[in-house]
């Protein structure tokens, strides 16, 4: 029997767009079982290739999959007036989609309340720390303005899920507590590494460094190199992080800070920079390739994560699966494999004097912090392993609730 997918989320699956959201729904593409066929519904970054409003065959992999777009977007990194989900679920509203026989994935709560009363089998996945995200002042998330009318809504769609998965702990508690009565409904799911693409490699950083210059000729490649990955919005304290560097700066100056990614705060890191005049020890390489991001973990000496809260990041399970040790503020899930003393510090303290004490203590004692330490955090947590019960479940709903014709 044929498990009919359609995933309905407001991203280019084959786009820039840096997050876990995204990086979650190519892997379950990527690795889905033979007997899944799987469309995806979402935005395009790209005219040409992926032109709006029409059915192309797309693929992740060796997977194909069908794919609709529903409008263009320029930067789907950046945060606009309007939020793109809330466009995206108007879009979706004013589109002819067929749902029969068809299990829903959704990786937003917006476009939910379209399908709240659809008789097919519904999955969600929630990628954040609800709770936390919904603070006000916690994030640039709209619903954190309005977190009263964030409850309402979502009691709403949760009540017509047949089964919610989250990446935070947190956030799973909270379900289990506020939904007694269906507390099966809902598991915790953790993010993996992708090992086709982020796997160590037996290669000087020298070598390596020297083939990313092509991206800027400015690096320098004999200095120590600090690396962050993510979107450059609140969430992620991307001040905070440029603070921290220059803290350990001034302790040693035979390094930089490499940040790739893009988003909102972008403008205001750049004039951060500049006013310490730091501009040659600061770097922003914007969206790269999972490939090329792969090469940056392997040449780098530290990935540094700074954030106000997440929930299990991708981006430190995959600097972990090249071998690069992580430090880390201590949210979400990073405690799962970021082990002190083993394959990074997670550091209680949001002060980046603090934070930066961490970061001379990883980068003086290597042999503590090895490859292979790094590697092995990671062990359980491959996209096969990660996804296998999920798969179970999708197929399971499917069968019990879908009639094949």
């Amino acid at each position: 029997m044929t498990v009919k997918v359609l995933i309905i989320y407001p991203t280019d699956p084959l786009g820039p767009k840096v997050g876990g959201a995204e990086t979650f729904l190519k892997g379950f593409i990527k690795n889905a079982p033979e007997d899944f066929d799987v469309a995806f519904i979402g935005i395009s970054s790209d005219r040409q290739k992926r032109p709006p409003k029409k059915w192309i065959k797309l693929k992740l992999g060796n997977r194909e999959f069908n794919f609709l777009a529903l409008f263009f977007e320029k930067d789907e990194n950046k945060k606009t007036t309007i939020p793109l989900s809330l466009r995206f679920t108007l879009a979706l509203r004013l589109s002819p989609i067929n749902i029969s026989n068809k299990l829903l994935v959704f990786n937003r709560i917006e476009p939910t309340i379209l399908y709240r009363s659809a008789k097919c089998p519904k999955v969600a996945i929630i990628h954040s720390d609800v709770q936390k995200q919904t603070e006000r002042g916690g994030s640039e998330v709209l619903w954190s303005k309005f977190p009263r009318l964030y409850f309402i809504f979502e009691k709403l769609i949760i009540t017509s899920m047949d089964h919610v998965y989250t990446v935070s702990n947190n956030s799973l508690e909270f379900y289990r507590s506020k939904y007694p009565e269906r507390k099966k409904m809902f598991s915790f799911l953790p993010t993996w590494a992708d090992t086709d693409i982020f796997y160590p490699k037996d290669e000087p950083k020298f070598s390596i460094r020297s083939n990313l210059l092509s991206l800027n000729n400015d690096l320098p490649i004999d200095e120590k190199w600090i690396l962050f990955v993510g979107r450059l919005q609140k969430v992620k304290a991307p001040i905070r992080l440029i603070d921290t560097f220059m803290e350990y700066y001034r302790k040693d100056t035979t390094a930089c800070l490499i940040i790739i990614g893009e988003g909102n705060l972008r403008e205001a890191m750049v004039l951060h920079v500049k006013k310490m005049k730091m501009e040659n020890k600061v770097f922003f390489l914007g969206n790269v390739s999972q490939e090329t991001l792969a090469l940056f973990y392997r040449g780098s000496d530290v990935l540094l994560l700074t954030s106000n809260f997440e929930g299990m990041p991708m981006c430190v399970l995959e600097a972990l699966g090249c071998g690069l040790p992580v430090i880390s503020t201590n949210v979400g899930e990073v405690k799962r494999v970021v082990k002190n003393e083993f394959s990074g510090e997670v550091v209680e303290s949001v002060s980046p004097k603090i934070i930066s004490q961490s970061i001379e203590k990883v980068l003086s004692n290597p042999d503590i912090y090895s490859k292979d330490n790094c590697i092995k955090a990671i062990s359980e947590y491959t996209p096969q392993k990660v996804l296998k019960p999920v798969y179970g479940t999708v197929r399971k709903l499917y069968r019990e609730r879908c009639t094949v014709k």
